[in-house]
């Protein structure tokens, strides 16, 4: 599904921590609204937010993002999803983690679909103004199916929900290119029960203050094996306004 470009208007809680605190709070919040009228009416907006905490050599983590878009009053996309992940640095550039990821989908060849999975993280830049950061590790995959045509003729089915092994993998690059433009890459892949599910998320944000930026996002979401009449390939291009605290 193709997604139209979108302006974004965002107001943040401010967030304080303690003078004395040692402890490490930082997050973004993101958000974006396209409205159109006329001879077709659609809306769309989007959302996100990231948040992480450091201490000492612990870090946790916690991120959302929500999709939703309708066109002529039909709803052409409606996406959940919401993340947690624990880490542990036993050096200081490899590290120990566990995620949970849970996501609802109406347009996706699943009604929702939750991962658990722990893994080994390693950083192969870690530099001002440049990181990448890789990570591997087993899981696990429960999630419920869409009901499908099956049999000749075809008839309507439902699917109990499934649970099963999987390999998660990630790169993570950001790379400072002026004194305010960042780039940014993410890419997640969890492959097992015979079908393999990548995303990634390329984005180039443009500082206006210290606080504020100005984000466009292209995203690619592949899923290699979906039921007949779901498209395994799916791209969202987003331009929001980022709040960083």
């Amino acid at each position: 599904m193709r997604m139209p470009l979108t302006l974004a208007l965002l107001a943040a809680l401010p967030f304080a921590a303690h003078a004395e605190d040692t402890r490490s709070w930082t997050g973004t919040a993101e958000f974006g609204l396209a409205i159109a009228s006329g001879n077709a009416d659609s809306e769309t907006v989007n959302g996100k937010f990231a948040f992480l905490r450091e201490e000492d050599r612990w870090f946790y983590g916690i991120n959302a993002a929500a999709l939703r878009a309708e066109s002529d009053d039909q709803l052409s996309a409606n996406r959940y999803e919401a993340g947690l992940k624990l880490g542990y640095d036993f050096t200081p550039r490899a590290y120990l983690f566990g995620t949970l990821r849970h996501e609802n989908d109406d347009f996706a060849s699943y009604d929702y679909q939750s991962i658990a999975s722990l893994g080994v993280g390693y950083r192969f830049i870690d530099r001002e103004g440049t990181s990448l950061l890789a990570e591997i590790g087993p899981g696990a995959r429960r999630f419920q199916p869409i009901d499908a045509l099956v049999g000749t003729p075809p008839v309507l089915t439902s699917f109990d929900a499934e649970t099963n092994g999987i390999v998660r993998g990630s790169l993570d690059f950001k790379h400072q290119l002026t004194a305010n433009t960042a780039l940014t890459n993410l890419l997640l892949a969890e492959s097992g029960g015979g079908s393999t599910f990548v995303q990634n998320d390329l984005g180039v944000a443009v500082q206006m203050s210290e606080r504020y930026a100005l984000k466009a996002g292209y995203q690619v979401r592949h899923t290699t094996e979906v039921p007949v009449g779901i498209e395994k390939t799916d791209t969202l291009f987003t331009t929001n306004l980022v709040v960083g605290f």
